[in-house]
């Protein structure tokens, strides 16, 4: 995929694209979900939105915050800039903080708002995904995706990756009626996470940590995140 995509005299860069779209689509599929539920469903909506755009503008411009003499010295790198790993953390860090604030202040249901946002960012990765396409590893197989030279096919990691997306959102969409017990969000962090886990076997190779990768371990922990919700919902169900 192109560093940057060009309509006319109008040029994007496509990371910056995809964010935007992933953004939209997690909203979008927040307050279709919501729909279903009533007043408190939809007041954890309007959460959820503020909280992607914190993420948007806290990811775009969070580097100022560790080189303040950009404003400055380059003000229009702040257009051409984008956030890294790092930006990214404070964003979700920043939007985190700004929920827990909010569902504190009006007693929103916490289960409820973790299903919906289940929902919501399996429908970001997937619109993601769609957007800033990326190959991986090199491979054999006939669907594999060549770049330049024919003769060599990489796997087409980002097509996975909508693959894994897709099919947890059906998951989630015919467990709809579970919404508001924190069943979708089980669903959503075992099956993402194993998913996503699965994924990176097959993209570029990456500098590991105690054998994995950084992203393998975020994989990693938000499967463990949805096996521990499982076994919770297991020992409940035993005792009653």
């Amino acid at each position: 995929m192109p560093a940057q995509l060009s309509w006319g005299p109008f040029t994007i860069q496509t990371g910056l694209l995809a964010v935007i779209a992933a953004a939209v689509a997690a909203i979008f599929a927040v307050r279709l979900l919501s729909r279903l539920y009533g007043a408190a469903a939809k007041e954890a909506a309007d959460y959820w939105q503020n909280a992607a755009f914190i993420v948007m503008l806290v990811w775009k411009f969070g580097h100022v915050l560790f080189a303040p003499a950009v404003v400055w010295q380059r003000p229009l790198a702040l257009i051409v800039m984008n956030g890294g790993t790092r930006e990214l953390l404070l964003a979700v860090a920043a939007a985190a903080v700004y929920v827990l604030a909010k569902i504190r202040r009006g007693r929103l249901p916490l289960p409820l708002f973790l299903d919906l946002s289940a929902f919501g960012a399996v429908a970001a990765v997937f619109v993601y995904a769609c957007i800033d396409r990326e190959t991986g590893a090199a491979t054999s197989l006939p669907w594999g995706l060549t770049v330049s030279d024919p003769e060599y096919r990489y796997h087409p990691v980002s097509a996975y990756s909508m693959i894994v997306a897709a099919v947890v959102a059906a998951l989630l969409w015919m467990r709809r009626g579970a919404a508001g017990s924190g069943e979708l969000a089980r669903i959503a962090s075992l099956y993402m996470g194993a998913g996503m886990l699965l994924v990176s076997f097959w993209d570029v190779p990456a500098p590991t940590y105690w054998l994995l990768s950084a992203f393998q371990w975020r994989a990693l922990a938000l499967a463990a995140v949805g096996i521990i919700f499982s076994a919770r919902v297991h020992n409940k169900g035993e005792r009653s």
